[in-house]
């Protein structure tokens, strides 16, 4: 081959991968003033399913084994142009048969403008602004000298070692859409079957963040290796999505946004995950109660902290079908469940107490896979049917709890 004929190759190469990726500076994301200039909108991918090839965009990642095309790439680049947008990011929404993307307005172009003439192009599926929620977690509890003398509370309330002579959660698949999980762990270490980061990196790629690690011990802690703490549903398989992230290093408050829990939960569903534990809370939200609306129809146990009266959010916890999960009686949750002085794994082989729904609903979660190893076929209603026979307390239904799984593994 020629000099020629091979710069031209390489010069074909190039412009090819640069019509397939819309890399910018993502330095601000989790930034509110930047987000609130972007938009999420959705158009028919006509690919979906298809062997495509991958699509860098910004610092979010690829999204594992689902890619956008170069047809949808198009698709969204004649739609920035004919609105004068910008690309910041594009992932296949595979679940719902549509392509998502998230576009930023230009400074001088009003929100309203633009998302009523995105509305009226025939293209375009649907457009939403860009919404964040929080993780529900309260301030960590000061750790005492002797921490193991109240160990696990929850854990206790609920009667959990008993139930485990039953079952375990064996072979149960759980998503955790959270923040990371310090999947290195002493308690942890082996216990996290995949994991997946939908959200921004860090500039370090720690992933082992303090809120996902804490609700992740809870779950699947390793019982009986002589360390630390057990979870509810040890032998559980835990699928840890990566959708929100911490607000500073360290910190137990962590954000979220739509984009990055549409495609958590497009995963979620993807891989057959029959629980999916949401810890965290925001806006409704048109996306997302897609999805999760999907989920129920389809079987699935969807579990959601609920914020305390005078919170603002409410959502997904509030969707008609969602086991909404409270540490009390203040916002009349589905089920309340352990949420006080919580002990649980935390980064850097630490352990420590925490409070909040976000650690209330991991028990209903566990509780539930517990169950769903004895009876796989039982659906959403069936569980929930369960969990509330005779209270909406999770610790007055020990009793019925414990009989009905005796009951069933004695079939």
């Amino acid at each position: 081959m020629s000099l020629f004929l091979s710069r031209l190759v390489l010069l074909s190469l190039w412009l090819s991968l640069a019509a397939c990726s819309h890399i910018t500076d993502f330095s601000r994301v989790g930034d509110n003033a930047a987000d609130q200039r972007r938009l999420l909108v959705t158009f028919v991918d006509q690919t979906i399913g298809r062997t495509v090839s991958g699509n860098a965009l910004d610092n979010y990642p690829t999204g594992g084994q689902y890619q956008n095309s170069g047809w949808s790439g198009r698709v969204a680049r004649a739609l920035a142009e004919r609105h004068h947008l910008q690309v910041v990011a594009q992932w296949p929404v595979t679940e719902l048969g549509v392509s998502c993307v998230l576009y930023e307005v230009p400074e001088g172009l009003p929100l309203s403008a633009v998302m009523s003439a995105l509305n009226k192009d025939r293209q375009v599926a649907a457009v939403q602004a860009l919404q964040h929620f929080r993780v529900l977690g309260g301030d960590p509890v000061p750790m005492a000298s002797d921490p193991y003398v109240h160990l696990q509370t929850g854990f206790q309330a609920l009667g959990i070692a008993e139930l485990h002579r039953t079952t375990t959660g064996r072979g149960v698949r759980i998503a955790l859409i959270d923040t990371g999980v310090d999947s290195s762990h002493p308690d942890l270490q082996g216990q996290i079957n995949y994991s997946e980061n939908m959200a921004p990196e860090p500039a370090d790629h720690n992933m082992a963040d303090l809120h996902g690690t804490a609700v992740a011990g809870v779950l699947v802690a390793r019982p009986d290796n002589g360390i630390g703490i057990a979870g509810i549903a040890p032998d559980a398989k835990l699928f840890a999505f990566r959708a929100c992230w911490p607000s500073k290093p360290q910190a137990l408050a962590a954000s979220c946004n739509s984009f990055t829990l549409a495609f958590a939960l497009n995963q979620a569903l993807r891989m057959g995950c029959g629980i999916i534990n949401l810890s965290l809370s925001g806006p409704d939200d048109p996306l997302l109660r897609q999805l999760v609306d999907k989920a129920l129809a389809q079987g699935t146990l969807v579990v959601a902290a609920m914020p305390k009266l005078g919170q603002i959010g409410g959502f997904p916890a509030n969707v008609k079908g969602v086991i909404a999960v409270g540490e009390d009686d203040s916002n009349h949750p589905a089920i309340v469940a352990p949420g006080k002085d919580i002990l649980t794994t935390v980064p850097q082989q630490s352990y420590n107490f925490m409070n909040g729904s976000s650690f209330a609903a991991p028990h209903v979660a566990g509780v539930a896979a517990l169950a769903m190893q004895l009876h796989p076929d039982w659906r959403s209603a069936d569980i929930l049917h369960l969990l509330r026979s005779s209270s909406h307390n999770l610790a007055a239904q020990l009793p019925a709890i414990t009989a009905a799984l005796r009951l069933e593994s004695s079939r």
